[in-house]
């Protein structure tokens, strides 16, 4: 069962209040879905080192719309092959906005880019192996906190949630992303682990039981509406034991407004927002009546969603 209750008065200040970075750095990180939380200590200070060519460079620097303290070190690195060190939070970012570019690549291109998204990942090590997962059916661990950054995948600019949530079985974690997405549970669903889909009777395995847990920060992938594609990844940025009088999940970041449902997927949505965002557009008025008369793309209120999370709580306890 979810916690019972709502957050305390001082924990609803703290989430719903606006992120205010302190640099320029750190802004940038927000706005990419860059985590702006503390993480663990060791995992902070660990730098890994990546080797990217001249080319892959230039690759990356063409497709990819990094903010500027990466897009500064890559093209510092254009003219030689050279070993770059990167923090485990910059390699997330940039892996990030990395596998954005390959629905903008063209041609062999996107192969390129596909390439060093599989580089990043690897050293990384986030990519789950099947062989990790554990075939035991396990009981929750209420004793761990999973922070989960949730990203809508096909739609520049990104789509993101923060989310913290204790252990919980899949079928409830597909109810806490619909909520936290702002998606409406009109259609199907699956997850993918490893590999391995899990989807209707499958989904009362629980997150502990398939999060390996040696990987550093597993990705693994949330596909909602079989028909229109919405592709999730998922990745678990930390696990930290609960903190005191906090009641879990909660949601304690996102960017941008949820698609309207059965838009068409990725595709349909840019068409969409083209369309309301445009007067002159043949489809403003048609558009714009279909969806209620208004979308704000860059709409996100983080203290809705968190009264959405209390009620979902009220009701699973």
């Amino acid at each position: 069962m979810w916690g019972e209750g709502r957050l305390p008065k001082e924990r609803d200040q703290n989430v719903s209040k606006k992120e205010k970075p302190s640099t320029q750095d750190e802004q940038n990180r927000v706005e990419s879905g860059g985590t702006t939380s503390q993480p663990t200590p060791s995992l902070t200070k660990e730098l890994l080192e990546l080797k990217l060519s001249e080319g892959q460079c230039r690759t990356i620097l063409k497709y990819a719309e990094l903010p500027a303290h990466l897009s500064e070190r890559l093209a510092a690195n254009r003219t030689v092959a050279k070993r770059t060190q990167f923090t485990l939070d910059e390699l997330d970012e940039l892996l990030d906005h990395v596998e954005t570019s390959v629905y903008r690549a063209k041609g062999n291109e996107k192969q390129k880019v596909l390439r060093i998204v599989e580089k990043v990942s690897e050293l990384l090590g986030s990519t789950i192996d099947p062989d990790e997962i554990s075939e035991q059916r396990l009981q929750k661990n209420m004793n761990t906190v999973f922070q989960i950054k949730v990203t809508l995948m096909g739609i520049a600019p990104l789509i993101w949630r923060r989310i913290q949530t204790q252990d919980c079985t899949l079928a409830e974690f597909h109810d806490l992303l619909q909520v936290t997405m702002g998606w409406e549970f009109e259609h199907l669903y699956r997850f993918i682990i490893g590999g391995v889909k899990y989807a209707d009777l499958e989904c009362d395995t629980n997150l502990s039981a398939i999060l390996p847990a040696q990987n550093r920060r597993p990705r693994f992938d949330y596909v909602y509406d079989l028909g229109d594609q919405w592709m999730h990844q998922l990745v678990v940025e930390e696990r930290f034991p609960p903190e005191q009088g906090v009641q879990y999940p909660i949601c304690v970041a996102g960017r941008r407004a949820c698609p309207p449902e059965d838009c068409g997927g990725p595709w349909g949505y840019s068409d969409f927002v083209e369309a309301i965002s445009n007067p002159d557009h043949r489809g403003h008025e048609q558009m714009l009546e279909w969806v209620g008369g208004e979308f704000d793309p860059e709409r996100f209120d983080l203290e809705s969603v968190n009264k959405k999370l209390r009620r979902l709580r009220t009701r699973k306890s």
